[in-house]
């Protein structure tokens, strides 16, 4: 375990992500948040090789993100596709490293932000078993994952690139933006390869419809991986499908 980073426990679970008691009485949130103490499995920047965790997490709830930012890249032959995956996330990759024969698919992880995931495993559901507001609430995200996953395939259909860039930009800016007088600011380290993965392109188009979208006044570089969604852009994902 201590090979891919497993320590002691060493976080309260609903500490660190509150939401997660949302539906558990106000009476007993003390003893809940004491019996959510978990492991954390620490990451850096690097490719994740998931087959390194132990047998056992084939029995854990999942791994809920604390902090940092991941990536699940999907290769189809010489194509690919990626998943982004913040706080909050719940993911269980166990699930999903399985045989595509005779398709030549991979899946691969990797670590854009250092990350700590919280090890929900077989002892934490256990201890929190009592309030199962909790366990529906992991599985409330897993759902919106799954809707979220759907809306992706859905506006990677769209003709037009810096549409369906505009569209994505939206998106991320209900998750990771924060609003200014300007518009929408987000701060991710997010690549024009990565992009073009997200929205179904190849980057020196996406290059190309940046530029579009910066001289139309939507989506402005501000800085290291900051981006302004302006004001003006916040209106346009209404068209966005011509």
């Amino acid at each position: 375990m201590d090979a891919v980073g497993l320590r002691p426990p060493a976080i309260y679970v609903l500490d660190v992500d509150p939401d997660l008691a949302r539906g558990v009485p106000a009476a007993e949130q003390g003893e809940a948040r004491e019996r959510s103490i978990a492991r954390v499995l620490s990451l850096e920047e690097s490719g994740w090789d998931v087959t390194a965790l132990p047998a056992a997490a084939v029995d854990w709830l999942g791994l809920l993100v604390v902090d940092g930012l991941l990536i699940r890249r999907v290769l189809v032959g010489a194509r690919a596709s990626c998943e982004l995956f913040g706080v909050g996330d719940v993911l269980r990759p166990w699930d999903e490293d399985i045989e595509y024969s005779p398709l030549p698919i991979t899946v691969e992880w990797l670590i854009i932000q250092p990350a700590r995931l919280a090890v929900l495993d077989a002892a934490f559901a256990r201890r929190v078993a009592r309030w199962p507001a909790i366990a529906a609430e992991l599985m409330r995200r897993m759902a919106s994952r799954a809707r979220h996953l759907s809306l992706t395939a859905a506006f990677t259909h769209i003709p037009r690139i810096d549409s369906r860039l505009l569209v994505l930009y939206w998106l991320l800016a209900e998750r990771w933006g924060r609003v200014t007088p300007d518009g929408v600011l987000i701060r991710l380290p997010i690549t024009h390869q990565i992009l073009a993965m997200l929205v179904g392109s190849r980057r020196p188009s996406v290059t190309i419809a940046l530029q579009r979208l910066a001289r139309d006044e939507l989506v402005i570089r501000r800085g290291r991986d900051e981006w302004l969604l302006t004001r003006k852009a916040l209106e346009a994902p209404h068209g966005a499908q011509s």
